[in-house]
């Protein structure tokens, strides 16, 4: 009985398939992390909010605030995940929102101690900022990775 097979091989993006180079790859992401952050600040001070609860100067400011994110996240966020592995499966991997939360607002803090345009103005809204981020993030790189099934 022949059976048809998709393998995961075809479903990386264009830009991982062939050869582009690494730093195209980062500016891509760090778009893609910039969109999400334009998307919090929309969401948060005119959904959520009726003033502004977070804060971004210029686009300067929102270039260096991605990139602190960025590496926030990739250095702080593992070890935080580790340390609250029990946390995580209590609540069935829902605190990794509080974890992105506290990225956002250490991310603030680093951004207030370089003189960066970026402020957030309490826990909440830097939670619902987070989970903004994280779905923007999801949708936009689902949109940059889509490839077709190749049977």
């Amino acid at each position: 009985m022949p059976t048809s097979y998709t393998y995961w091989e075809y479903t990386e993006p264009p830009w991982d398939v062939e050869r582009i180079p690494w730093f195209i790859r980062l500016l891509v992401r760090w778009a893609i992390v910039a969109a999400a952050f334009l998307a919090a600040k929309w969401f948060v001070n005119n959904i959520v909010y009726e003033r502004d609860r977070w804060f971004i100067e210029d686009w300067q400011a929102l270039l260096w605030c991605t990139l602190i994110f960025m590496l926030v996240r990739a250095t702080i966020r593992p070890v935080l995940m580790i340390m609250t592995c029990p946390l995580q499966l209590i609540t069935l991997g829902l605190f990794a929102f509080v974890v992105d939360t506290l990225i956002v607002l250490l991310t603030e803090k680093l951004c207030d101690w370089l003189d960066i345009g970026f402020a957030v103005d309490g826990f909440w809204p830097a939670f619902i900022g987070a989970l903004v981020i994280s779905l923007v993030s999801f949708a936009l790189t689902r949109v940059v990775r889509r490839q077709k099934f190749v049977r």
